[in-house]
């Protein structure tokens, strides 16, 4: 007996506006790097190193800045934060000090105090791009998406090179509904820097939107950028389960990438979820989909959905006994769970 699902596979990575900074924060402009990112500071990252730099020049802001960041590698925020304002105090106008002070208080949460660290750095250093790039973003949190263009483009203005204003331009157009500009925007941001990860992952989004092939292209070239991205294969394997599932070369395509992220990732629940969907919806081999729910749950033993469709398939085997167990622990782990409520009544009334 072939059933049909009723839930959907788990949502497709991309993120939201709200995930931006997520992204953002951790990666800057090529040419204005933050200082968060180095992961070393010529070559040297010791207590020597730095107090050797401030002690030879006490008055210039950057060896204070690096030893803050050097600080806030090693988990010493306050630290860091008390390096920062000694940069501060050395040069007040100084926007790496504030931009990457902004930094340092969004990753605490300390929104409020990061914008109002934005706008000081941009009143004392307009023309520092990262502190622009920065607020923009919280313009885009806030959905204040004129002033996010002010800012990129003032950006651009100073320096028609920074991929990230075109990718961040590109999000607003998407969270907009305006899929041409995004994919323009996006296809800019590649240009510009080909090396850009979340602009190719952000192309490859946009085109499957549209069931356009090209996604494909975009999303593989994510991967060589970054071999071991599990985002970037899952959106890859999503798009081929997706695109033509009766196509049995996408399909084990697609199959072969899942098992590529639980080599990368053996916690990750969503690849063996997967994997069991097309086994059970495309292919109907029902053992194989047991064992590969049956994964997913002991990765994440409170997966709803994967003792549902665990349950799907002891039904589509006849084995309603085995059905009615996983459909009743779907609905103890999620009372509210409309699809495994009606199948457990279709199960008890006999079908």
């Amino acid at each position: 007996m072939k059933l049909s699902l009723t839930w959907s596979r788990c949502i497709q990575s991309g993120g939201t506006l709200g995930l931006l900074a997520l992204a953002l924060w951790g990666c800057q402009p090529d040419n204005t790097p933050s200082s968060l990112d180095r992961s070393t500071m010529d070559g040297t990252d010791s207590t020597s190193h730095f107090e050797s730099l401030i002690l030879g020049n006490p008055r210039a802001p950057q060896p204070y800045v690096e030893r803050a960041t050097w600080h806030i590698r090693q988990g010493r925020i306050t630290e860091g934060l008390r390096d920062l304002d000694l940069a501060l105090e050395a040069d007040s106008t100084y926007g790496e000090a504030w931009s990457t002070k902004a930094d340092i208080l969004y990753l605490t949460q300390a929104f409020e105090p990061c914008i109002e660290h934005l706008e000081v750095c941009l009143r004392l250093a307009p023309d520092h791009t990262p502190c622009m790039l920065r607020r923009a973003e919280m313009h885009i949190h806030l959905r204040q998406y004129a002033e996010a263009f002010d800012q990129l483009n003032s950006a651009l203005r100073l320096n028609p090179l920074l991929h990230e204003a075109y990718w961040m331009k590109g999000m607003i157009y998407r969270e907009q509904g305006n899929a041409d500009n995004a994919k323009s925007s996006f296809q800019t941001a590649v240009e510009v820097n080909p090396n850009f990860f979340d602009g190719w992952i952000a192309l490859g989004l946009a085109y499957a939107a549209e069931s356009d092939t090209m996604a494909v292209s975009y999303y593989s070239t994510a991967i060589e950028l970054n071999p071991r991205s599990v985002e970037a294969r899952y959106n890859l394997a999503y798009f081929l389960q997706e695109f033509s599932p009766t196509k049995d070369e996408y399909l084990h395509r697609a199959m072969a990438l899942y098992e590529d992220i639980r080599e990368i990732d053996p916690d990750n629940a969503t690849a063996p979820f997967n994997q069991g969907y097309i086994q059970l919806e495309y292919l109907a081999n029902y053992d194989s989909a047991l064992v590969f729910f049956t994964q997913a749950i002991e990765a994440l033993p409170y997966y709803h959905q994967a003792f549902f469709n665990r349950g799907l398939a002891w039904e589509s085997m006849d084995q309603p006994n085995e059905a009615e167990l996983d459909y009743r622990e779907a609905l103890r782990i999620q009372p509210d769970y409309t699809p495994a409520a009606l199948a457990l009544e279709r199960v008890l009334r006999g079908g």
